[in-house]
């Protein structure tokens, strides 16, 4: 357990997985919100 705690508590390492994480994150944005299709709804209120 030692081994393991001092490997994740390197910064050098926790740098990586910190930006792996992020890089994660914004992947998973750009898929979900990436279809290029940012036109607003239309006015729901047109009548008046």
């Amino acid at each position: 357990m030692g081994k393991i705690r001092k490997f994740l508590t390197n910064p050098i390492i926790k740098t990586i997985a910190l930006t792996i994480w992020f890089l994660a994150i914004v992947f998973a944005l750009v898929i979900m919100y990436g279809k290029g299709n940012f036109a607003t709804p239309s006015f729901i209120y047109q009548a008046f």
